[in-house]
């Protein structure tokens, strides 16, 4: 079990900015990707790739690297399914943007990007033909993808919302779009310009969705399933204020260690740099921060 005495926020930081963190625990420790963003140049393929690094104690961290090639980004969650691991991400900036994945026996050597769900990018809710932040969730034989499109023209300007998609072809090539006609979650009083960056978690016979509000005064939110499908939207998450997420924060991603649950997000500090810390819960829902350094 992580000793979290032992730590003190943020948990890593880098030369390059450090975005979008995943993280998949085994017996001997976690494996974390991330999106690594660098030369603060948000428009060129070249400085966007998935990295990977592995850790014991989230003080110490191990063989950093790309586990992509340049022009991907914001990985999800990793899942076992189909005898493989599997990591959904996106191809970014270039556009269109399209979901992908990779695969991998070791969690170590990735597969090629494979696309897939490309049908997203051309929903009547998606005029900016973008699909974005991958999520899976596995249950039972179905795999469920939530995702991000962008609307440009019902809203004030670029607007991303929440669509999901659902499949039981372990290969990743039949899918079914339940959000068509209209997206899962959009815009809301705290989030006028939408969401993004979506975590899903059991807990207490229900399910917990944790995501992004808002683009410009980004924060958490969360909502209620019983079934995967439809949801109930319950509002902001509130956290305590540390230097490291000054500017703003986003991209949770949440995993259960015994009997709690543990976040890991980024957050943006007032030189727009952009680090990893870590939060913690007993049910999922009250979060409380580590320590600042």
């Amino acid at each position: 079990m992580l000793n979290l005495e032992k730590l003190k926020n943020p948990v890593w930081k880098r030369s390059d900015n450090l975005r979008d963190p995943s993280v998949y625990k085994t017996e001997e420790g976690y494996h974390l990707f991330y999106s690594r963003y660098s030369n603060k140049d948000w428009s060129k393929p070249e400085n966007w790739s998935i990295g990977h690094v592995f850790t014991k104690d989230f003080i110490t961290y191990e063989n950093d690297s790309d586990i992509s090639p340049k022009g991907f980004a914001s990985p999800g969650d990793v899942i076992f399914w189909g005898g493989r691991y599997i990591l959904p991400y996106q191809a970014y900036p270039e556009q269109p943007t399209k979901l992908c994945f990779s695969q991998s026996e070791d969690l170590i050597s990735w597969t090629k990007p494979e696309f897939f769900l490309e049908e997203a990018v051309r929903l009547p809710w998606n005029q900016a033909q973008r699909t974005i932040d991958p999520t899976f969730v596995v249950d039972g034989d179905t795999l469920h993808c939530y995702f991000v499109g962008t609307d440009l023209i019902n809203y004030s300007g670029h607007t991303n919302l929440i669509g999901h998609a659902v499949t039981r072809d372990t290969q990743l090539r039949e899918w079914e779009i339940l959000t068509v006609d209209k997206p899962l979650i959009g815009v809301g009083k705290d989030a006028p310009d939408g969401v993004e960056n979506v975590v899903v978690i059991r807990q207490a016979g229900k399910w917990i969705m944790i995501y992004s509000e808002g683009l410009k005064e980004q924060h958490l939110a969360y909502a209620l399933s019983e079934d995967l499908y439809n949801w109930e939207l319950k509002g902001r998450i509130d956290i305590e204020s540390q230097k490291w997420v000054q500017t703003r924060y986003g991209a949770p991603f949440v995993w259960k260690e015994k009997d709690r649950w543990l976040m890991i997000l980024m957050g943006e500090d007032a030189g727009n740099n952009t680090t990893f810390g870590l939060l913690y819960s007993e049910d999922g829902l009250n979060w409380r921060m580590l320590q600042e350094k």
